[in-house]
């Protein structure tokens, strides 16, 4: 015993020892990728006025919609890998092949949710029936809701984010025109050529597979445009869920408030060019960040190549002195 107290007690001091080494001026400020993905969920349920409802929550009365998908439509793409019906048929259970266009345009609610475990896996099968309606649809995900629950609180980030396919949650949607129609915003995506510019929320709808909310827009010239986005991100692949926000498409500062150049420059950049002449804020304004930097210095002058996808844009003690594209 009195042995096993001497090695704790050395291994105690050891351990003070080697702390005083141990220095680092982000030891503090690290947060966990689960610290991270709470904050990001909390400001998307913030922004849409809905709140974010992972797979393992998902309930009875719960409600979605199945866009009109033309491409999936005109191909009459088949959906028996994602939903299933079963039906009588001569007296025999028989599965119905569905086909997009059995699911496409209508509005189908969950009326139950179970757990079977026909084999070897306990699988969770979700029951949809669709509004006003007797047609009744099936989606397996051949793993449980534990499963799910159990991946989720494990994993770090928004990497595990379990969907109904091609279903876009009508909450999402609802909250979004509640809150935001005939609202007016600063766009950052292009309305007849320019953005930055204010633009007027006119109607609210359903979007697209993981951008579930649809706005059309208007400028004080009476242009309009159409944008498709996230907000709290309900029933939307972990791929999509940052990409996709509402947070890419508007702002309610106007841009201009932050622009420190030359007033000549700033019509460009709503236009999303750029020229030679440029400094490198306004390129970043224009552009945004590069995906890549690359630096070199010759003769005491610092040369920079900014890699834009297929764009190269070259500048030279922040000024912008050429660029060209890859293609």
């Amino acid at each position: 015993m009195r042995n096993k107290l001497f090695s704790i007690l050395a291994l105690f001091l050891s351990l003070n020892i080697f702390a005083q080494y141990d220095v680092d001026i982000n030891k503090e400020k690290k947060i966990s990728g689960k610290e991270r993905r709470e904050e990001n969920q909390r400001k998307r349920e913030e922004l849409g006025g809905c709140k974010f409802i992972p797979f393992h929550e998902y309930s009875v009365g719960m409600k979605f919609y199945f866009p009109k998908d033309e491409f999936k439509l005109k191909y009459d793409s088949y959906f028996e890998d994602y939903y299933g019906v079963t039906q009588i048929k001569k007296n025999k259970f028989q599965k119905q092949k569905i086909g997009y266009k059995d699911l496409a345009g209508k509005v189908f609610e969950i009326v139950k949710i179970e757990e079977r475990k026909p084999e070897y896996f306990e699988d969770t099968y979700v029951t949809l029936k669709q509004v006003d309606s007797t047609f009744t649809i099936e989606h397996k995900t051949r793993t449980s809701r534990a499963f799910h629950k159990s991946q989720w609180e494990k994993i770090e980030g928004d990497d595990y984010v379990y969907v109904l396919p091609d279903a876009l949650y009508t909450g999402e949607i609802d909250s979004f025109k509640e809150k935001y129609l005939n609202k007016e915003f600063y766009s950052k995506f292009l309305v007849n050529g320019k953005r930055f510019k204010k633009v007027k929320i006119i109607e609210v709808g359903a979007g697209k597979e993981n951008e579930p909310i649809r706005v059309i827009v208007v400028n004080e010239n009476g242009d309009k445009e159409q944008i498709d986005f996230c907000t709290c991100g309900t029933n939307v692949s972990s791929v999509y869920l940052f990409s996709n926000s509402m947070n890419n498409f508007f702002t309610t500062e106007n841009p201009k408030n932050n622009y420190k150049g030359k007033d000549e420059n700033w019509e460009l950049i709503c236009e999303r060019k750029i020229k030679i002449g440029f400094t490198e804020d306004e390129l970043r304004f224009s552009w945004g960040n590069p995906n890549k930097i690359n630096e070199t210095t010759v003769s005491g002058k610092q040369h920079q190549q900014f890699v834009y996808s297929d764009q190269y844009v070259y500048v030279e003690n922040g000024i912008v002195i050429s660029f060209q594209s890859s293609k």
